[in-house]
């Protein structure tokens, strides 16, 4: 069933985000703009968990987003190949390959001066099955021309994380000779000791991972790949992960 659920909504994002680019050259009637995006990975690895990531095998991703004056509203969706603890008893013959998750994000980004601007919002995470991990989380973040950082904060217990818990991320994505743009990312966390659902917390900080990226566009396709080598860090239990390369292939209407 969730197999046919990912292909419809992947179909579902396609359709749409064609009609609106149709609709686009006759002006929308409403509005702001919206754009979408499709793309497959080699590995899903969530903030640089490499030991078990969201999905070991190549996931589907895409989302749709719509801004306007600086507000801006999203949903993402990507494969999962395993199902996130739940502990109501309808989830336990749900097969692991059917796992999928679902973001619903809004917020506004505005400029302080012409290159220093500022971002506010949160972030839903809902997670088939398992109600118990369907999260709430607030970001803020500041950035420099290429340069940015953001802090997100877990605001419930769920069995992926604790009430508290704060991911901050810095990125430097700059555009470089020959088409190619870079990245650089630097994550680390701040972990809440709750622990309710979670493997026991070892330390309140952490070195996650740091990121190094390149992407190219396909010619004028809309398509671009990309090639991430992730440095493993520590999770909140201080199990070091492993380093990693993660292919990809985007499609952005």
């Amino acid at each position: 069933m969730m197999k046919f659920a990912v292909k419809a909504v992947a179909l579902s994002v396609a359709t749409l985000t064609s009609t609106l680019a149709m609709a686009e050259e006759s002006k929308l009637p409403f509005p702001g703009t919206v754009s979408g995006n499709i793309s497959v990975i080699s590995s899903y690895n969530l903030r640089g968990i490499t030991n078990s990531p969201e999905n070991s095998g190549a996931a589907v991703q895409g989302g749709l987003d719509y801004s306007h004056k600086g507000f801006y509203a999203g949903y993402w969706f990507s494969t999962l190949d395993y199902s996130y603890a739940c502990l109501n008893p309808d989830c336990k013959d749900v097969d692991a390959r059917d796992s999928f998750e679902s973001d619903f994000y809004a917020g506004y980004k505005g400029n302080i001066t012409e290159d220093l601007g500022y971002q506010v919002g949160g972030t839903i995470y809902y997670y088939y099955p398992g109600w118990e991990s369907t999260g709430y989380e607030t970001i803020v973040g500041l950035s420099y021309k290429d340069f940015g950082v953001t802090a997100q904060t877990l605001l419930n217990n769920v069995t992926f994380g604790n009430k508290g818990d704060t991911y901050f991320l810095a990125t430097y994505a700059p555009a470089l000779p020959a088409g190619f743009t870079g990245k650089a990312q630097l994550g680390a966390y701040y972990y809440g000791d709750d622990d309710e659902f979670t493997a026991k917390t070892e330390h309140s900080f952490a070195f996650r991972h740091a990121t190094l990226g390149l992407s190219h566009a396909l010619g004028d396709t809309g398509a671009n790949w990309s090639l991430d080598y992730i440095l493993g860090g520590y999770d909140r239990s201080d199990i070091k992960q492993k380093n990693k390369v993660v292919l990809g292939l985007a499609y952005a209407f």
